[in-house]
């Protein structure tokens, strides 16, 4: 092996080994959600209000807009998927996606929300 071989291939290991350890980190950490976010459901034509407030992958809130289910909501985010429960222990939502300044998904009953942020 070449003087030159014996460098680089040391130099492009750790190169290798530097984007494999950035790529983790980026697709382990969860995305901010914290802000307000405003939508509707394919339920009715009421506007829903959620607030959320971040830390690391906790989530915490309220709801307003959903009649009887407004109030304190908490969960969890990880990566690109949220999910939120009512803190008086009521359901928990299925899995909903995270992508940029929009939350998509189905609701308990198969019913469509879709959330925009409006505010971070």
């Amino acid at each position: 092996m070449t003087y030159m071989a014996k460098q680089t291939i040391p130099v492009l290991l750790i190169a290798f080994a530097i984007v494999m350890l950035a790529g983790y980190a980026s697709a382990q950490a969860p995305t901010n959600v914290s802000g307000t976010w405003t939508g509707s459901t394919t339920r009715g034509a009421a506007t829903l209000v959620l607030v959320l407030k971040q830390d690391g992958q906790k989530v915490t809130g309220t709801l307003s807009g959903a009649g009887t289910d407004d109030g304190p909501v908490s969960g969890t985010i990880s990566g690109n998927t949220i999910r939120l429960k009512y803190d008086d222990g009521r359901e928990t939502t299925p899995s909903l996606n995270v992508k940029g300044d929009q939350i998509t998904g189905m609701l308990s009953g198969g019913t469509q929300v879709t959330l925009r942020r409006t505010s971070k």
